[in-house]
């Protein structure tokens, strides 16, 4: 089940796009690609999977996209409630295009927060959303990251399960901060940035999101595999920030993986001063 707001032609709101998504798709073969990935003990590959996904894509250049996914998949003999292989996956990411040092920290330490709460590796769980959210085509990360995490299943799944259903219900404290940012005005020239920023986001999906390609690959709802598009995005050829600039300093500052728990919104400054001085040598 899918649901998506998009705001009317010509006329702006605080939400150009949002998404929801309940998916349930269940099979008697697994893809090629995710079978390749099962343990060599599964005597059978019927396989069940289910989760939540929502992305919200504000029109506002100051506010940032954020996606956030909840998900259980299961496989095995299924005919015979023989449960072979099962995990949790999911997690939180954002994309600023206009991003705000302070706000960035506060939401790593509320993703930081989640995990200390139910005994989680954050700092694993950051990585991996740092390495995931990577276009190695662009040499970039998408966002600024949070967490992510995939085949969980070392504790009791009820156990688990607790973790993961505070993951998504953290999501609205998570946002809320960022929405007080619809009020600063922008200009036309910010919101083409933003544009062209989104770009990266579809060429993250389509190209390397494994979601996407399992979706795709178990003859899923192909309008609700692609939700989590934005519903503008624009590619210009061979475009480069002035260097210096807001846009540029997104690259450099915020699509670099970062400590962001053991920053302070005074470090922004310094970490600035380290990449002038790197750009003039």
């Amino acid at each position: 089940r899918t649901r998506v707001w998009e705001e009317e032609e010509d006329k702006i709101q605080t939400l150009e796009k949002g998404g929801v998504n309940f998916s349930s798709i269940s099979g008697d073969q697994l893809p090629p690609a995710a079978l390749s990935q099962m343990p060599n003990q599964i005597t059978k590959s019927q396989f069940r999977t289910t989760g939540v996904s929502v992305v919200i894509h504000p029109h506002n250049p100051m506010v940032p996209t954020i996606h956030m996914n909840v998900r259980y998949f299961e496989a095995g003999d299924l005919a015979k409630d023989d449960v072979q292989v099962w995990w949790f996956g999911g997690g939180i990411d954002l994309t600023p295009t206009y991003p705000k040092f302070g706000q960035i920290i506060e939401f790593h330490k509320g993703m930081q927060e989640v995990c200390v709460k139910h005994s989680q590796d954050y700092d694993k769980y950051k990585k991996t959303c740092d390495e995931y959210f990577y276009l190695p085509h662009r040499k970039e990360c998408r966002g600024v990251g949070g967490i992510f995490f995939d085949h969980l299943n070392g504790a009791p799944k009820n156990q688990l399960w607790s973790f993961v259903e505070d993951v998504g219900m953290k999501f609205i404290q998570l946002y809320q901060p960022f929405l007080r940012n619809i009020t600063i005005p922008y200009t036309p020239e910010q919101r083409k940035f933003q544009l062209w920023r989104r770009s990266r986001y579809v060429e993250f999906n389509l190209l390397w999101d494994r979601g996407t390609k399992f979706g795709i690959q178990s003859n899923g709802r192909t309008e609700s595999i692609l939700m989590t598009m934005p519903k503008t995005a624009c590619w210009k050829y061979s475009h480069t920030p002035l260097d210096g600039s807001p846009e540029s300093n997104l690259v450099k500052i915020y699509l670099t993986p970062r400590d962001w728990v053991n920053l302070k919104e005074e470090d922004e400054q310094t970490i600035l001063k380290q990449i002038q001085s790197e750009t003039k040598h």
